[in-house]
């Protein structure tokens, strides 16, 4: 199981890095829809038959599947492409997307980095399989798409040095905060750690209201997306594909004030929810 799920990690980073946030991928949207079109499908598809000729993302995609198939409850896996589905629908709907506002862009960062599909794999390597009406809670919900976007705007300051050296043109939440609210580039990464940190608040209520009462793969769950927080901030400290080259950095010297260790303490104490829509009802849920 733990290779299939190494698989499908990294069949997703290829996606995103060759695919998605390929320099020319905005001039290549149809040619895009066809191939994500082909491996959700292939990922939904048990019994699926990969032709000799097929693109090595579709024989990848369907060799990965049948790896987790094998071990997993067809629940687990329909959680897992499930997630896969909204990961790649999102990172279509972003090229479209050519000024997203705030909660626009956020609602689709929740998706679009994974967050489902990393929730399904952990809940995989747990002790049992958790009840879909514990999965299906809106306080787990919460929890999961909370995780996920605090995950995501972490991802996009440590990403920005990196999409601003190689041209990529999608959307990245320091980008946005500038535009939308005409703040210098040091006050938007202040205001994306602060966004981060008011999530990371919820996400500690959330966890204070669910671990009492939940049953061990539950607990497996809330408790490992808490590491998962952790491991991908200390990944990102040290990752090669966001710590750039000298002379990457000497081009870009308005792009390396970004975050470059631990904060000693969160930015703000502010418990109230976020003026987003698409995620303000997670504080109900706390």
């Amino acid at each position: 199981m733990l290779r299939g799920i190494g698989c499908l990690m990294e069949l997703a980073l290829v996606i995103d890095d060759d695919v998605l946030d390929h320099p020319e991928a905005r001039n290549r949207i149809s040619e895009i829809i066809r191939l994500v079109g082909q491996i959700t499908h292939v990922m939904e598809s048990p019994g699926y038959r990969v032709r000799e000729n097929a693109p090595l993302l579709i024989a990848a995609s369907h060799d990965a599947m049948e790896q987790l198939r094998a071990e997993c409850t067809p629940t687990e896996v329909a959680r897992l492409s499930s997630g896969f589905r909204r990961t790649l629908a999102s990172g279509v709907h972003k090229l479209h997307l050519d000024e997203p506002n705030e909660d626009e862009y956020l609602a689709l960062r929740i998706h679009d980095i994974g967050g489902y599909s990393y929730a399904a794999w952990i809940a995989m390597c747990g002790p049992a399989p958790i009840p879909g009406d514990e999965w299906n809670e809106p306080a787990v919900q919460a929890l999961i798409e909370c995780t996920t976007l605090l995950v995501g705007v972490e991802n996009d300051v440590f990403s920005y040095q990196r999409e601003k050296s190689e041209a990529q043109t999608s959307p990245n939440i320091v980008g946005i905060l500038q535009a939308a609210r005409g703040l210098s580039f040091n006050r938007a990464i202040a205001a994306a750690v602060e966004l981060r940190d008011r999530l990371m608040l919820l996400i500690l209520r959330l966890r204070e209201r669910l671990m009492p009462s939940a049953e061990p793969p539950l607990q497996h769950l809330i408790e490992r997306l808490g590491q998962f927080i952790i491991a991908n901030t200390e990944a990102s400290l040290c990752a090669p594909r966001y710590n750039p080259s000298a002379a990457q950095r000497m081009a870009l010297e308005d792009v390396v004030k970004t975050p470059a260790c631990w904060a000693p303490s969160l930015s703000t104490t502010d418990t109230s929810p976020l003026p987003y829509p698409s995620i303000s009802w997670w504080w109900n849920h706390c």
